[in-house]
């Protein structure tokens, strides 16, 4: 019974995963999806803009303002893990051993209590972003207003299922909106 109940927490982290993964338009990160269990996302270090969405060559390159993270659920070991993949340096200082710091799953309290994606993203963004923003999904309204009139409709429909879902299912106590 705690086996099924195990993977069926799973199943739901790796439909949020995908979901995010769909999404753009955050101003403190940006998500890309990497197979269905894994998950890249570049968090912004200081609270600038990220760029315009990058072309495909550029999507898993950080930039020096940001640094990157491998967010998965692999089916293999039953449960989620986030791992530092660029600029860990300014999170862990372990002298020289950079492919320890990339083995090595991060110990986050959000994977820890294993809660909901979005509680993963939001305390990676507050670890990593000067200074920790109010609300990590804030959106970049000046990307959404970028797009042509059809995408802006659709990445705006796609973003609000999101915030519903996050606002619904989300821990009441940390929710990043006035109540």
């Amino acid at each position: 019974k705690r086996e099924l109940e195990q993977k069926r927490r799973l199943q739901h982290f790796l439909a949020d995963l995908a979901l995010l993964g769909s999404l753009q338009g955050f101003k403190y990160f940006q998500p890309w999806l990497r197979g269905k269990e894994e998950l890249l996302l570049t968090v912004v270090n200081e609270d600038l803009l990220l760029p315009a969405s990058p072309s495909e060559k550029e999507m898993a390159i950080p930039e020096v303002n940001c640094t990157l993270f491998l967010v998965a659920g692999y089916v293999k070991y039953g449960r989620p893990y986030a791992w530092i993949r660029s600029n860990h340096e300014r999170l862990v200082n372990i002298g020289g051993i950079d492919s320890l710091v990339k083995d090595t799953p991060m110990k986050l309290k959000s994977i820890t209590d294993w809660i909901r994606v979005w509680d993963v993203v939001s305390e990676l963004v507050s670890l990593c972003t000067v200074p920790s923003p109010s609300n990590p999904f804030a959106l970049d309204l000046r990307y959404v207003k970028s797009l042509p009139l059809t995408d802006r409709f659709l990445v705006t429909g796609a973003l609000l299922n999101f915030l519903e879902m996050y606002i619904v299912y989300g821990n009441r106590d940390e929710l990043h909106y006035d109540k």
